[in-house]
């Protein structure tokens, strides 16, 4: 073994072991393994820059934007509105509804984005309904990555493979290339969840255990007494006597903290009584015409001014490439960006009430907050959260649908005619959505995920490392030699279980751009055609079910849905098996080798 490959297998394998244990963010891991690759001296600067020049990056980064311009126009908002009406009459129906409408959607768009729009609006749906969303956001999950594989452009895990096999050489893959696959695989999929899925969906009372954790005295609040009110003039240790699960732990008057005993002191109207009590008390007092719920940070001088607006209890996701995952509440300073109170933190079925500000976050970590209707608004617009609460209505631009979806229409005829390569097509619709007005510089920015656009740019050099100092070479020719006397197809079923198997623990891009090069090597060594390897990794890798961590779709549900990582691996699991089966059977039907 030469120096150099061992340095390559060594940054391979610890960025393996980063990746699975969430040490470092994954673009940091990604951007470290590519600067000791330059360090070391095994790649150019022009080797290493590369990953960020590659079609496949500039293709996946410009159709963020392509999705959030159409996400602006309204139209998913007002597809996703009509699912109540469905469910109400039928359960099984409108399941069926919200899983195929997901799926279409996300052929044509970015499938984390029709995730994100349809989060809020299913758990909004599953309270009027009373039913339990832990039976709802796993299909709309996998739905939508059920979806995102029937096209080029539905999912980044098949645009980065057809960027990478055009660098090989390789005829990219065509716009429906893939469809027919999809399709199938889609079949399987939502008769799998409509039958067998359903049942071993956990059927668990998110609202109720979320309330019973944090409906207790932990949480404080401020109440303002108006004119009127009953309280006037009682010693203030008697406020709300019949409630036994609220203590009043202070007096403000005039901005200013009464330093005597509570039993002694006369309320008065404008008195601000800071409390201990349940967020069921607050919610009570704050619908009381002579009570307001003050902020705890508004009593602070003589001169503050008490924001006396009405407060809402909502819910929101940390994002999985929010700028927040490894940080605490306190070292990311949330108070000073955010005016909200956090009540409380859900992560994987547990609900912590206690040091809030001290504990690390994550990417699909629930926080529920006590805030003013406009902050609800303002989180929903930042790219670190996704609300799973109803948020208000947003301004939509509907008038600018029928050029939006012209301009997707477009894209589409053209790709599938070859008569421009996808990359240069997104980026003209990207370009051509903030000549519209669909969306400002701005939010062309912020729609973009640099997660993934980073992790790219750091990992594409590094599968040009591997290849470089022969380490593709060597797995091929293992991999050749281990399942190639059993033939081709023994093959493909070990690399789409591979690629299913480690996107279920990593990036399924970082999978997608580790195997894609081994498995066009081992065709070679075979003497059969790559395609159907590559196209299996591509499915694999945008398929990924086992796992909350593996595909952003299933980290956004993750918390929301107070799901568990085995429920994860109990459903998933035998999906990803049925697909394994499915394109086995199919793969070669299509693709021969």
């Amino acid at each position: 073994m030469t120096i150099e490959l061992g340095i390559v297998l060594g940054l391979t394998l610890l960025a393996l072991v980063l990746f699975v244990t969430d040490a470092l963010p994954v673009e940091l891991v990604a951007i470290i393994v590519l600067s000791l690759l330059f360090i070391t001296g095994i790649l150019t600067a022009e080797e290493g820059l590369a990953g960020f020049s590659n079609e496949a990056t500039v293709a996946i980064g410009a159709m963020f934007v392509l999705s959030e311009g159409l996400r602006q126009t309204g139209a998913l908002d007002t597809v996703t509105a009509r699912l109540s009406g469905v469910f109400r009459h039928n359960f099984r129906l409108g399941l069926l509804v919200m899983m195929v409408g997901a799926a279409i959607i996300s052929a044509f768009i970015n499938n984390v984005a029709v995730v994100a729009v349809m989060l809020p609006v299913v758990l909004a749906m599953s309270r009027r309904l009373d039913v339990n969303p832990t039976c709802l956001l796993i299909p709309l999950s996998f739905a939508a990555m059920f979806g995102g594989s029937m096209t080029l452009i539905g999912t980044s895990s098949t645009l980065l493979v057809s960027g990478l096999i055009h660098d090989q050489g390789m005829e990219p893959i065509g716009m429906f290339e893939v469809t027919p696959l999809g399709l199938a695989l889609f079949a399987v999929g939502i008769t799998y969840l409509m039958t067998i899925g359903q049942r071993l969906l956990p059927d668990r009372p998110v609202q109720d255990e979320w309330k019973q954790q944090y409906d207790r005295p932990e949480y404080r609040a401020q109440l303002e007494l108006l004119p009127g009110h009953d309280a006037i003039g009682i010693p203030a240790d008697q406020f709300l006597g019949a409630e036994d699960d609220l203590e009043v732990i202070g007096v403000f008057r005039d901005g200013r903290a009464l330093p005597d005993p509570l039993q002694e002191v006369e309320l008065r109207a404008h008195d601000v009584l800071r409390v201990a009590t349940s967020a069921r008390i607050v919610g009570k007092m704050d619908r009381h015409r002579q009570v307001k719920v003050v902020p705890l940070k508004t009593i602070v001088h003589e001169d503050s001014r008490y924001d006396l607006e009405e407060l809402e209890l909502f819910q929101v996701v940390i994002a999985p490439n929010s700028r927040m995952v490894g940080k605490t509440l306190r070292e990311a300073r949330f108070d000073a960006h955010h005016p909200a109170l956090v009540v409380a933190l859900r992560r994987a079925g547990e609900v912590m009430v206690d040091d809030l500000l001290d504990v690390e976050l994550r990417g699909g970590d629930v926080l529920l907050l006590e805030a003013p209707e406009r902050e609800l608004r303002r989180l929903g617009q930042s790219e670190e959260f996704l609300v799973a609460s109803e948020v208000p209505a947003e301004k939509f631009k509907p008038r600018l649908l029928l050029p939006v979806l012209a301009v997707f229409a477009a894209i589409v005829a053209l790709a599938a005619l070859g008569v421009l390569p996808i990359v240069k097509l997104a980026v003209a619709g990207a370009a051509a959505m903030i000549l519209f007005g669909a969306l400002t510089v701005q939010d062309a920015y912020r729609a973009i995920d640099w997660q993934v656009i980073f992790l790219l740019g750091g990992f594409i050099p590094l599968g040009t490392a591997l290849e470089k100092v022969g380490a593709i070479d060597i797995a091929a020719h293992g991999i050749a030699g281990w399942l190639g006397v059993y033939g081709p197809l023994a093959v493909l079923a070990g690399f789409y279980f591979t690629t299913t198997f480690f996107s279920d623990l990593i990036s399924n891009q970082a999978t997608a751009v580790l195997l894609t090069p081994v498995a066009i090597s081992t065709a070679v060594s075979l003497g059969v055609d790559p395609r159907p390897f590559v196209i299996a990794i591509a499915f694999a890798a945008a398929n990924s079910f086992g796992s909350p961590i593996g595909y952003h779709t299933n980290v956004m549900i993750y918390g929301a849905g107070n799901y568990k990582y085995l429920d994860f691996v109990k459903v998933g699991v035998p999906l990803n098996l049925l697909f394994l089966g499915t394109a086995v059977i199919v793969l070669p039907m299509i693709w021969s080798f």
